[in-house]
């Protein structure tokens, strides 16, 4: 009898034959052969493995877990046709220093720092945003300098064009009512004299000194082509959380 007529025989013990007996004996000896793992890697479902190489370098400033979602406020800068012409001719300087040198995928203004949310706490957090920032009237946005940062963790140094004297008041007065907002939340505030500024480019690692060194060099292509850059309007903030932009429309 086959092992199968066997498993699916319900008869007494008495009626077991030889034949069912030796294929019973049969299957005790049958074992699956042990799988090597060795080669195998243990990811928790929770955890995320960073791979900086997927992302031209850059690293996460917290781990990835499930259920946090990466939130930051900022402003967008509107015209990028005209803004793109002048990073060219900057960014054509900075990789004579350094060859890692790239455009930065998205131009804007932060308004805070990077911070967690969890996913409960998303639809609250932006509503009552939304109320903070609709008393905030609409400003008027220019630049009139070439600075270099290096962010926290020192594994990006970036170009940056700063904002005026004008645009910092408007910002650092909607900073403040944000500010307020995330210390009511337990979240962290944004730096203390903040610098606004609009980061266009990039390097690998900490290489603010060499960058310092061709500082002038970068403002005096920025004069050369400042006329290009108009006053832009600034009239709606934005907060991104996970994958999704709200979107807040100042007066």
């Amino acid at each position: 009898m086959s092992a199968l007529a066997y498993i699916c025989d319900y008869g007494s013990e008495e009626e077991t034959t030889d034949s069912e007996k030796e294929d019973t004996e049969n299957l005790e000896k049958l074992k699956l052969p042990t799988p090597n793992l060795s080669g195998v890697s243990v990811v928790l479902s929770e955890e995320h493995i960073d791979n900086p190489s997927l992302h031209s370098g850059r690293t996460r400033s917290f781990p990835h877990i499930r259920g946090n979602w990466a939130t930051f406020i900022y402003v967008e800068y509107p015209n990028k046709g005209n803004l793109f012409q002048i990073i060219e001719k900057l960014e054509a300087l900075v990789k004579s220093v350094d060859e890692s040198c790239m455009v930065c995928e998205d131009v804007h203004i932060s308004l805070s720092k990077t911070f967690v949310l969890r996913y409960h706490m998303i639809k609250s957090f932006t509503s009552t945003l939304q109320n903070v920032l609709n008393n905030n009237n609409s400003f008027i946005l220019n630049f009139d300098s070439v600075e270099v940062y290096c962010n926290e963790e020192n594994t990006r140094t970036f170009i940056a064009l700063g904002v005026d004297a004008l645009s910092h008041a408007y910002l650092n007065n909607i900073l403040k009512q944000i500010n307020t907002l995330l210390d009511d939340f337990k979240l962290p505030t944004f730096y203390e004299n903040p610098s606004f500024h609009m980061s266009i480019l990039s390097v690998n690692g900490n290489k603010k000194d060499l960058l310092l060194k061709i500082l002038n060099n970068l403002y005096d292509i920025f004069i050369q082509q400042k006329y290009i850059l108009k006053s832009e309007n600034i009239n709606k903030v934005n907060c991104k959380s996970g994958n999704k932009i709200y979107q807040y429309c100042l007066k």
